[in-house]
């Protein structure tokens, strides 16, 4: 059975960095979206948000009741296949044959259903990738319900680092490492992705805002990344990004369009670099 019918979304203006400690019957998680903040309870809590409210002198901005499907988009979660993976609801009966592999994602309330064409084409891009090549570290940025680390980890990367700004997010794809046995894999942080561009990696995989990938481009750091996947582009951004890449010895071996949406495939030439 799905765990969230209904979702009670309370909007507050302000940024919450320990709502756990304060709620904790039927509460969800907190996502913070600039200055604003929304709670998310799986049942209605007016008199425990209001107290929160007033104690910290946090106006309360709106009140919402969604159905889950809706929050969804309107998809029911059901499993689907790419590559040798079947990904799975944990409350669906996932079921695999030989050679296949299970992974189990509950995405709760981020983003990362697997439906979205953005994480779509970057598991295909993925997968493509490691049936020709062995990325053995891979650095996740913007991981959400951290569908993508599970991906590479199961398709053979040795160590992923698994990044994301948001606080449910990151509690999220925790969730999903551990219930997926990938603990020792992946490691799972919170901050800014163009704060760890620094990380070694083989690889690195940004399902993220146009804003950030233009920000991490300008860093030294993106360069020796043998492997690059860039997603979160709308179509009519492709341009300027391709003409950054270019500037950085890059090249472009893929490009997956879906909807309005594109996701850029490619590596660097790290001969040139020297």
């Amino acid at each position: 059975m799905i765990p969230y019918q209904t979702l009670y979304i309370y909007e507050i203006s302000g940024t919450i960095s320990d709502s756990r400690d304060f709620f904790k019957e039927d509460f969800i998680g907190c996502w913070n979206e600039g200055e604003v903040s929304f709670l998310f309870f799986s049942k209605p809590h007016e008199e425990e948000v209001e107290s929160f409210i007033i104690k910290r002198r946090m106006p309360l901005v709106s009140k919402n009741v969604l159905d889950y499907r809706a929050w969804q988009a309107g998809e029911e979660l059901k499993p689907f296949k790419v590559g040798n993976l079947v990904i799975s609801p944990p409350w669906e009966n996932g079921t695999v044959e030989e050679g296949e592999i299970l992974v189990l994602l509950d995405p709760c309330v981020v983003f990362g259903t697997g439906y979205h064409p953005t994480t779509r084409t970057c598991l295909q891009a993925l997968w493509e990738i490691y049936q020709k090549k062995r990325p053995k570290k891979v650095l996740d940025l913007g991981t959400g319900s951290g569908i993508l680390a599970l991906a590479a980890a199961k398709w053979g990367a040795e160590k992923v680092l698994a990044i994301d700004c948001n606080e449910l997010a990151v509690e999220t794809a925790l969730r999903n490492v551990l219930s997926n046995g990938e603990s020792q894999r992946i490691e799972v942080r919170m901050g800014k992705a163009e704060d760890f561009i620094e990380e070694e990696a083989d690889l690195v995989c940004a399902n993220i805002h146009v804003q950030v990938i233009e920000s991490m481009l300008k860093k030294k750091a993106f360069l020796p990344k043998r492997w690059f996947i860039l997603s979160g582009i709308f179509k009519k951004d492709a341009e300027e990004i391709e003409r950054r890449l270019d500037q950085r010895f890059t090249q472009i071996v893929q490009r997956l369009q879906e909807s309005n949406w594109l996701t850029l495939v490619g590596f660097n030439n790290i001969k040139k670099l020297g």
